[in-house]
């Protein structure tokens, strides 16, 4: 069974950031294969790992419901899209990412969505980890996934408006139609002087844990302007320090000492 975890946040916050350091200490210290699941339309997750994907489920899904002559004879739709989606998974050296794509158009959906969670849900049993980078109001989760998230991580920055936005995801969390076994936020970008009193006052209100609190990086920030990979991120970085804290911490699963 896939131990899932699924990051959440507004645009801006550095969620897409938290899912790559997240997948690099996943995949590089605990050596286990990750399924990084790209669900922000603005699919940014990527970039991050330094992948380039050229397909994407919405383009499955458009293609199968506007283009029925692209089925080859013989071929059922099922068959047509688990073929598809296979298609669309960049295997990497200790990752895989699928990337989900733009939202849905107008028009009817249901049995295109349906086929996808099936193969989706399967697909990810191939795995030990499941990484999702999800959207703030997390519609792919919601929709693309019947079984249960093991840990959520709701990123923000640590200012008033940051915590009232985390307090509104966690709401929508709640009234998801998913099992969803551990809640908690992540505070990113703190500056120096910490967080204020009436930031931890309204996170203390969305009655979720604080997992983390994550300093300012401009090592993050270099790599990110120049478009490198997070991968090559050096270890000594402050926001994977406290990442790879973070993830160990809150799934129990801690990389192993390196013998002497």
């Amino acid at each position: 069974m896939a131990y899932r975890i699924a990051i959440s946040g507004k645009g801006g916050v550095g969620k897409s950031t938290l899912a790559a350091l997240t997948v690099r200490y996943l995949a590089r210290e605990l050596r286990k294969p990750v399924l990084a699941v790209d669900a922000d339309p603005n699919a940014t997750l990527g970039a991050m790992l330094g992948v380039e994907a050229d397909a994407s489920v919405a383009d499955i899904r458009e293609e199968t419901l506007e283009k029925k002559d692209a089925i080859p004879s013989g071929m059922s739709k099922d068959q047509f899209v688990e073929y598809k989606i296979q298609q669309c998974i960049v295997e990497e050296k200790g990752f895989d990412l699928l990337t989900m794509g733009r939202p849905e158009g107008p028009g009817c959906y249901c049995f295109v969505n349906s086929l996808l969670r099936r193969y989706l849900e399967r697909a990810a049993e191939d795995y030990p980890y499941v990484v999702i980078d999800n959207e703030a109001g997390m519609e792919h989760l919601s929709r693309r996934t019947d079984g249960a998230v093991d840990l959520l991580l709701i990123v923000t920055e640590p200012t008033v408006v940051g915590a009232d936005t985390a307090r509104r995801i966690a709401d929508l969390a709640r009234k998801l139609r998913i099992r969803i076994a551990r809640k908690a936020i992540v505070l990113n970008r703190v500056p120096t002087g910490g967080v204020s009193e009436a930031v931890r006052e309204r996170l203390g209100a969305t009655g979720l844990a604080l997992a983390g609190e994550i300093p300012l990086d401009p090592a993050v920030a270099d790599y990110s302007a120049s478009g490198r990979s997070l991968l090559d991120l050096p270890e000594t970085s402050q926001m994977y320090t406290m990442v790879r804290e973070i993830i160990a911490r809150e799934t129990g699963r801690a990389a192993p000492t390196p013998k002497p």
